[in-house]
């Protein structure tokens, strides 16, 4: 929020600049000039050189005044104190109750028998009863029990200390009740977090010529020379699993003169593992006559087809002889091959 003194300081600031600038541009355009000039205000007369000055000065001054002027009272309180977040008061620990054993007297709890437990301990020791009053049922939870005979308390065996569930259970799992599956938890693979690179078909044909600057390349050596470079680039420039569509040059010339319909590139697109894109490259001498050897240079055609829009680009340069070729043409081969792919691959990776 601009206050009203602000506001004025900034007038004053604009003023003065404006006055400056304009003294300045007539003080420019009037250097050149001897003859005085005459000034007039409020009836007083001068004759000055450089009436530019005075505006100058008078800029200056403007300029200056916000500095010079006392600032108006309640400016600098116009900033709120700091605000301090005030800790909350750590609230005093909750006693937590303690839980305390039961009595001896209190009849234990049903339990699965285990080995370890013996049968004075799996069931409750009952006083002596008469011969004509019959045995209590055996719970439904339990298996079957022997009848209890008459104890005499002399006998009973000692009890043995009573061990909490949580132990029991830990030492002793619990068995399946019958007819229930257990479930069982199918470990997860662990490539499953690791998504899998896209895949990059690529095919290529180099048809040389006999001439002194092929150095004796024949067709199928050219062809295993442009294969790798296709495959170098996939993986280096587009950062995809590379792989060769096995092509011979009556296939691959078939696919390079498909219809419009693309039905072959279709088919290609289809194969497992399915390719991203599909990437071909053509070398091949024009149908020229001349002595120029220069005119028998080949030509470099390649051309992608992305398999999800079914969209083709193309891409044809001259390739000529370097000094520094590891083999015929591989400079600007290797080259025109790594621009076309960075050219389009924002095309495949949105």
């Amino acid at each position: 929020m601009i206050l009203p003194s602000d506001l004025f300081d900034t007038v004053l600031m604009t003023a003065g600049v404006v006055l400056v600038v304009t003294g300045l541009v007539m003080f420019i355009r009037s250097k050149t000039s001897t003859q005085a000039s005459s000034v007039e205000a409020f009836g007083i007369k001068l004759n000055v050189t450089h009436p530019s000055l005075i505006l100058v000065l008078a800029g200056v001054g403007l300029m200056l005044a916000p500095r010079l002027l006392p600032e108006p009272p309640g400016k600098a309180d116009t900033q709120g104190p700091a605000v301090v977040a005030d800790a909350p008061e750590p609230q005093p620990a909750t006693p937590v109750p303690q839980m305390r054993p039961e009595p001896a007297s209190s009849p234990p709890r049903a339990t699965i028998p285990t080995p370890a437990t013996s049968e004075a301990t799996a069931v409750p020791a009952t006083p002596a009863v008469k011969s004509a009053v019959a045995p209590a049922p055996a719970p439904p939870s339990l298996t079957a029990v022997q009848p209890v005979h008459p104890v005499k308390p002399q006998l009973a065996a000692p009890s043995m200390p009573k061990k909490p569930a949580s132990k029991i259970a830990a030492a002793h799992p619990a068995a399946p009740v019958a007819g229930t599956t257990p479930v069982v938890t199918a470990p997860s693979p662990p490539s499953a977090a690791k998504a899998a690179r896209p895949t990059l078909a690529y095919a290529a044909l180099g048809l040389p010529i006999n001439r002194s600057f092929w150095s004796g390349e024949t067709r199928a050596s050219y062809t295993r020379r442009m294969q790798a470079t296709l495959q170098q680039a996939g993986r280096e420039v587009m950062h995809m699993d590379a792989r060769e569509l096995e092509l011979g040059q009556s296939e691959f010339n078939d696919w390079w003169n498909e219809s419009g319909q693309h039905p072959r590139s279709r088919e290609l697109c289809a194969a497992l593992p399915a390719p991203i894109a599909l990437l071909s490259a053509r070398v091949e001498t024009p149908m020229v006559i001349s002595s120029v050897e220069s005119a028998y240079w080949p030509e470099l055609k390649l051309r992608l087809f992305v398999c999800a829009t079914q969209r083709i680009y193309r891409q044809q340069k001259t390739l000529s002889p370097q000094n520094d070729d590891a083999w015929p043409f591989s400079i600007e081969l290797n080259g025109e091959v790594e621009r076309f792919l960075r050219t389009y691959r924002s095309d495949l990776l949105d």
